[in-house]
């Protein structure tokens, strides 16, 4: 019977390595669906309007917000341009003895504008490349006519 249970602990330990070295590599494309570049990247971004602000710690202990001066957005801004980035959040907080109330406040998704920042500083650098050539096409046109005129 010893034997049997040895034996029984030596399949198990054996399936239970063999089944944690298999690895299934997953690309990140594959997670994703409906992939689509970013439009109008700059235009949206210069919808928005950043701002300094600090919280109002005192009234809302309950939600443990950072004390001192922070920059961001305010949620309306953002639902305006990227509603996609707004979710709702319900907090629960104790006030009072065993008395918990319930709140529901905006929560903004900030890190998801990294994409868009940078599909807006490529939009741009297009932008300027082109109007870079323009300039250069500029200069050799009124090169050749000062050259013409001499």
């Amino acid at each position: 019977m010893f034997t049997s249970i040895k034996y029984i602990a030596f399949i198990t330990v054996s399936f239970f390595i063999s089944t944690n070295t298999i690895a299934q590599t997953i690309n990140d494309e594959q997670t994703k669906l409906n992939v689509a570049s970013i439009s109008n990247p700059v235009e949206r971004l210069s919808q928005l309007k950043p701002i300094s602000f600090e919280y109002n710690t005192k009234q809302y202990k309950f939600l443990n917000l950072q004390t001192g001066k922070q920059y961001g957005f305010l949620s309306d801004n953002i639902q305006a341009v990227f509603p996609e980035l707004v979710k709702e959040k319900r907090v629960s907080y104790m006030q009072g003895k065993n008395n918990y109330k319930n709140a529901s406040i905006a929560s903004i998704n900030e890190t998801s504008l990294i994409p868009v920042l940078v599909a807006s500083i490529v939009e741009q650098q297009k932008q300027i490349d082109q109007l870079k050539s323009e300039i250069e096409a500029l200069k050799k046109k009124k090169d050749v006519a000062v050259t013409q005129a001499k």
